[in-house]
């Protein structure tokens, strides 16, 4: 059976999902890539869960652990610099290019965030799959 916690950040993750569907459709590519981020945050933090460990507070420890467990292959490995990517996009959202200018972030054009959304899409589907058919946090 899956937590109440889990379940919180996979309707979370799925709200932020399609809000930057809507968002970007409706041409707003900075709210877009921010609300991206936060449903592969809500995902990451869904599968920190689900390996029994305690969730993080902060973007960056999250990021961390999540990176850990890919690297221990209890999370698929392609998805291991999602967060670090969509994050880094975010900044560049909600910042503008005059914040970003020394990090090597691509502009924010539609294709860039179609892109995102489109991977982050496929994390979440993944963290569903993940949490209904894993039994323990033993390993994947």
């Amino acid at each position: 059976m899956m937590s109440a916690f889990i379940a919180g950040k996979l309707k979370l993750a799925r709200a932020h999902l399609e809000s930057a569907r809507r968002n970007l459709q409706d041409g707003d590519r900075e709210t877009a890539s921010n609300r991206a981020f936060l449903a592969a945050e809500s995902a990451a933090a869904a599968l920190i869960a689900k390996a029994g460990r305690r969730v993080p507070p902060v973007h960056d420890r999250i990021r961390s652990q999540f990176e850990e467990l890919c690297d221990k292959g209890k999370i698929p490995y392609k998805f291991r610099s999602i967060l670090n990517e969509s994050y880094r996009l975010r900044l560049r959202g909600d910042y503008g290019r005059r914040f970003m200018r020394r990090r090597a972030i691509p502009d924010l054009t539609s294709k860039v965030v179609q892109d995102m959304i489109d991977r982050v899409s496929d994390l979440v589907a993944a963290t569903e799959t993940i949490v209904r058919t894993r039994r323990s946090s033993a390993g994947p």
